[in-house]
């Protein structure tokens, strides 16, 4: 991978690690879980069966244990371009391994909501690739490209009125999309992208009572619940995050909208009972299996902490009514993220990489 990276990675391509001093936290802790990842042992599976499937599905109890693996395979990237040796070796020995086992085995389906679950892989394969073989490294970015091209497929055989162009599914999809084009090195790909985003948002944010837009999205209208609302914007927040030139200010301004909608529900100033006029029955069908995320209940302010955590490195104007979150309960790559795309930071944690590291 000529140049390194090609995502963005904003402080932690500029981290130093020979220098002397503290390691940052957050970094830290990720190699930390790198450490206690030398040994994993990938389980990939030929697809994920996590769409319109029960937790009990055993496709999907099989997907979950596969995915289990992905925090530590970011974390061993991540340790790869960032710990001090010996750790940085043998967790790039490791990563590697893990990554061209699922790029044999996982056949794309280009299906967004089971295979959204492997942007950290592919960021994993942006950090790794260029320091393995010229085929270790073709194999990935293939298989990376393999994942763009099978979600261009898919959406090729979707209605243009089909609401999997205007809800969460499309800005799942964009997110895998902008990311693997990227990695891959897809510079015609990348290029439709802007375009794509500015299409999605159109569809996505919708009017509210007053007859303007509000933020509400299509997602919130159609299942009647704020957790398809951060669904939606989610993705569109990373996208900003991994590969901002992409985004505009129309886009920008739109995602921006999405995060105020939740402000009075993450504050506790309004309440929304979740799911109680959803109009797809999947979700009665999870309530009625005993999946608490479905129950007929007011949303939980934790459920957007991931969210607005990423967000708040994209958004300072967020921060003010967003502070109670920056806390030890996010997972460690949502903290690694923050910190490099934005999150204030304490003087100094962050110093300049050599030339080379």
């Amino acid at each position: 991978m000529t140049g390194g990276p090609r995502l963005s990675w904003a402080l932690l391509t500029a981290f130093d690690p020979g220098r002397a001093g503290p390691v940052p936290v957050d970094l830290g802790r990720e190699w930390q879980v790198a450490g206690e990842s030398l040994n994993l042992v990938a389980r990939p599976v030929e697809r994920l069966e996590l769409a319109g499937t029960l937790n009990g599905h055993p496709g999907h109890v099989r997907s979950d244990r596969a995915k289990a693996s992905f925090p530590g395979i970011f974390a061993l990237a991540v340790a790869s371009r960032t710990a001090r040796e010996p750790l940085r070796t043998h967790s790039r020995a490791t990563a590697a391994s893990a990554l061209l086992s699922w790029a044999q085995v996982y056949r794309a389906t280009g299906n967004p909501i089971d295979e959204w679950f492997l942007v950290p892989l592919l960021q994993a394969i942006d950090l790794v690739a260029g320091a393995l073989s010229p085929s270790d490294e073709a194999t990935l970015l293939e298989w990376a490209q393999a994942l763009m091209i099978s979600g261009d497929h898919f959406y090729a055989r979707v209605g243009d009125r089909s609401p999997a162009r205007a809800n969460n599914w499309m800005a799942r999809r964009l997110l895998i999309r902008t990311v693997a084009s990227t990695v891959a090195g897809d510079a015609a790909a990348r290029a439709a992208t802007p375009g794509l985003l500015r299409e999605f948002v159109a569809r996505n944010y919708v009017a509210g009572p007053s007859g303007e837009r509000d933020g509400r999205t299509f997602d919130f209208i159609q299942r009647d619940a704020l957790h398809y609302h951060v669904a939606a914007v989610q993705p569109l927040v990373e996208v900003l995050l991994y590969a901002p030139d992409l985004v505009d200010q129309d886009v920008r301004a739109a995602i921006r909208s999405g995060l105020e909608f939740l402000r009075p529900f993450f504050l506790g100033q309004e309440t929304h009972t979740e799911f109680a006029r959803t109009s797809i029955s999947f979700d009665r069908e999870r309530r009625d299996d005993g999946n608490p995320v479905f129950r007929d209940a007011p949303w939980d302010p934790a459920h957007g902490r991931v969210l607005l955590r990423l967000a708040r490195a994209a958004f300072p104007e967020i921060r003010g009514w967003t502070e109670q979150i920056v806390d030890h309960r996010c997972d460690p790559r949502t903290k690694l993220l923050a910190a490099i795309y934005g999150e204030p930071q304490r003087r100094g944690e962050w110093a300049p990489a050599r030339s080379g590291a």
